[in-house]
């Protein structure tokens, strides 16, 4: 019987940390059956000679719980290799959910990730109420890639208190009974994990707290014995002072949180950046963490995360220029007009001053605002030299003027990159090597014009791998898959081994590289998102089918729900708490 698929004569990096070896891999029914030479004929053959073949890259840490909802393939994600997501993160979710509480979570959702309302309004279809609904519901969806999802600890407040869980109160006895059930029920129908978020930086629309910010160590306790009973999932964490809020934030989660991982027994993913306000805190977390003697692994990006600035966008490059104001929100060709007026950029290049002065609301400074330009990673570097202070300096004229004239030159296109966190890449070099550390922040399906991170694994391969020689190929490549995969119970991935799901990977390094970020208007009611793409991608194959090629998507929605701690494929159905 032919297979269904053979990739032929790539060099397999198999995820496993093993050296790289020139071979075929064989494909039939979705899995991988052989990774010998293969001479037999096939269905359909792959040419990888020239290019590696990994597993495909597990995303632990998106937000496309609504997009995925309208757009299966989840774009940009499985344009960078992405074959498995994880939605729920940061304590945010849309299960579970009663009818009424709907507008609620769309309103925390925008307020929290910078996802459009109007968009979900429009594109979301709903179709559950308890959690196990929910796995359901999705499971019965056309994906492309495949899709796994925590439970959220804010709908959970909201679902068991009610109005009283969107604030600081206290659960009752029921109502942590009935939350404790419910992280097990969840856990149990094939959650992979409970997610909470306790930086006070993570507002609703309103500049109210997310529910769960400030959960006491009762409610915690309460929620990882769920977590326990059930014996499986991840513990993740966003924790305070995690944004910069408090430099002593972190040093208080870990007078508990160590203590509570290690008696649970539970995986805690704790988000870990370097903040721009304090860039040694993050050298002591690690020391503390590899101190202790718990299960808990640092979740860390890339290279910086931060913000980008467009006139195509809501974060205008104005925002930078005190005496911008009056031009703020005006359409992109009347403010092209007004800065035809030298005296009025001289104004407000003046208010910029020389770039010493704090800038956003005292969130950065001039010195560390950089041109995103240039297709490809090193775009991304944040040497000194390359901010726009520094370019200004050389071009022998002020901050102010040289942003105007640059923007003017390219008629209001392009962005500015503004890190927040990790702005030293050489912080971020040390976090990757880090034994303990797991990739992901990159968000995707959040902050839709404000950020685009959804690009992390083309980066991580590009650039760290290839032009700065930091990690081999096989270690980057298990950290892309099978470490995430094995940390979040996702058995059947991460390794390309017979037996396993063939998610694959088939990749031209030396053409590896990103495209610019873009501003589309794609989402439901044409609300605007930014979307990156790459260069290098052979094929990207979901369960043995190829869900995009060269960059395009083939049409092919393969995609499953991944439940965690069971097979595929039951439903669960159960009663409100």
């Amino acid at each position: 019987m032919k297979p269904d698929l053979v990739i032929r004569g790539g060099l397999l990096v198999d995820g496993t940390g093993a050296s790289p070896r020139e071979t075929d891999v064989v494909v039939t029914g979705g899995r991988i059956v052989s990774t010998e030479r293969f001479g037999g004929e096939a269905r359909d053959v792959l040419d990888a000679r020239g290019c590696i073949v990994t597993p495909g890259f597990v995303d632990i840490h998106t937000h496309l719980d609504a997009q995925i909802l309208w757009d299966p393939l989840a774009t940009p994600s499985t344009l960078h290799g992405v074959t498995t997501v994880v939605v729920g993160n940061c304590g945010v979710g849309f299960a579970p959910c009663r009818p009424e509480d709907r507008e609620f979570l769309m309103f925390l959702m925008e307020g929290v990730e910078d996802i459009p309302r109007s968009a979900m309004q429009q594109g979301m279809e709903w179709g559950w109420v308890t959690f196990p609904e929910y796995l359901d519901f999705l499971e019965r969806r056309p994906l492309g890639p495949n899709l796994a999802a925590h439970l959220s600890h804010a709908p959970l407040r909201i679902f068991v208190m009610g109005e009283r869980g969107a604030t600081d109160a206290e659960p009752d006895e029921r109502e942590l009974a009935a939350m404790r059930a419910c992280v097990r029920e969840a856990l149990e129908a094939g959650a992979v994990g409970f997610s909470t978020g306790r930086t006070t930086m993570h507002r609703t629309p309103a500049w109210d707290p997310v529910p769960g910010t400030f959960a006491s160590r009762r409610e915690l306790e309460t929620l990882l014995d769920g977590m326990r009973e059930a014996g499986r999932g991840v513990f993740e964490l966003v924790p305070y002072g995690a944004a910069g809020e408090d430099p002593d934030g972190l040093e208080r989660e870990f007078e508990w949180l160590f203590d509570l991982s290690r008696r649970h027994g539970r995986p805690t993913s704790l988000a870990l950046v370097q903040v721009l306000a304090y860039p040694d805190r993050w050298e002591r977390a690690f020391e503390r963490i590899d101190a202790e003697q718990a299960p808990v692994f640092p979740q860390v990006a890339v290279r910086s995360v931060g913000l980008l600035l467009s006139f195509r966008t809501a974060l205008s490059p104005l925002l930078l220029f005190p005496a911008a104001s009056e031009l703020l929100g005006k359409p992109t060709e009347e403010v092209a007009r007004a800065l035809q007026d030298e005296g009025l950029r001289t104004r407000l290049a003046e208010s910029l001053g020389d770039g010493d002065a704090p800038i956003l609301g005292g969130l950065a400074r001039l010195e560390n605002v950089f041109f995103l330009e240039g297709d490809g990673v090193k775009a991304y570097e944040t040497k000194p030299e390359r901010s726009v202070v520094a370019q200004a300096k050389a071009s022998g004229v002020s901050p102010g003027e040289f942003l105007l004239r640059r923007f003017l030159e390219r008629n209001l296109d392009g962005f500015l990159l503004l890190p927040l966190y990790n702005p030293d890449l050489d912080a971020v070099a040390t976090m990757l090597r880090h034994p303990r550390s797991t990739i992901g922040l990159g968000d995707a399906g959040a902050h839709t014009t404000q950020t685009s991170d959804a690009s992390f694994p083309t980066f991580l391969l590009a650039y760290w791998v290839r032009e700065r020689k930091l990690l081999s190929l096989e270690h980057a490549v298990r950290k892309l898959t099978s470490e995430p995969a094995r940390l979040w119970g996702i058995t059947d991935r991460g390794t390309v081994e017979p037996g396993k799901a063939a998610d694959l990977d088939v990749i031209d390094v030396e053409r590896l590289d990103l495209r610019l970020p873009e501003v589309r208007h794609e989402f439901p009611g044409g609300a605007a998102h930014l979307v990156q793409e790459a260069t290098g991608y052979v094929a990207t194959i979901v369960n043995g089918e190829v869900v995009v090629r060269e960059g395009r998507p083939t049409g092919a929605l393969p995609g499953r729900l991944l439940r965690g701690g069971r097979s595929q494929g039951t439903s669960h159905s159960t009663s409100n708490p």
